[in-house]
């Protein structure tokens, strides 16, 4: 629960009180490497705050190939975007890169504490604030940096990324070959 706790704090500071009306209502499970949190075309009604483990989110472009989007790791949440924000489908799957624990909470509960609690309205106003920022630095970064910057950027941020995310994934997500990773990672002498 310390990293549950820990990712509550990140984003709004909450009384103990405050962060028991969330704790209380999640439930705690363990999947193994290779599963499945979040499969594409499902909403899952849940956020799932990582507590131990690794997972990668992705989706298959339209020559049918995997494309990685984001990597969590402990103290992060994952959830189905569709379901969080109740639009369009987003053809999104959560898979385990390896074995995990997690908490998980209905997303109608949070939203529930979003509209009866000031402070809980704070946090999740923050929490997608900051993701939001996250997501548009990262698109801008992107389009004007070299394959080595991004990937210097990507192991800065998520220093976990270099020992439990397998080069294929790492290189889908940067958008270059498993070759250029090996390459990138002798160049800076990893």
């Amino acid at each position: 629960m310390r990293n549950v706790l820990s990712v509550l704090e990140k984003y709004y500071s909450l009384s103990d009180e405050n962060k028991a009306l969330i704790v209380n209502e999640m439930e705690a499970f363990r999947l193994k490497k290779g599963d499945v949190l979040i499969q594409e075309l499902e909403k899952s009604p849940y956020m799932f705050f990582i507590e131990k483990g690794a997972v990668a989110t992705s989706y298959i472009d339209e020559k049918g190939n995997k494309k990685v989007v984001w990597f969590g790791f402990e103290s992060d949440i994952c959830f189905s975007i569709s379901a969080y924000i109740d639009v369009a489908y987003l053809p999104e799957t959560i898979e385990l890169l390896e074995d995990s624990q997690f908490y998980r909470v209905k997303i109608s509960h949070v939203k529930a504490l979003y509209q009866n609690h000031t402070d809980w309205a704070n946090w999740g106003r923050s929490f997608i604030e900051h993701n939001f920022a996250t997501t548009i630095k990262e698109m801008d970064e992107y389009k004007s940096r070299t394959a080595k910057e991004r990937y210097q950027e990507l192991i800065k941020h998520k220093p976990n990324v270099r020992s439990r995310v397998p080069l294929k994934a790492i290189a889908s997500y940067l958008g270059v070959s498993p070759v250029t990773i090996s390459r990138l990672r002798k160049e800076i002498k990893e």
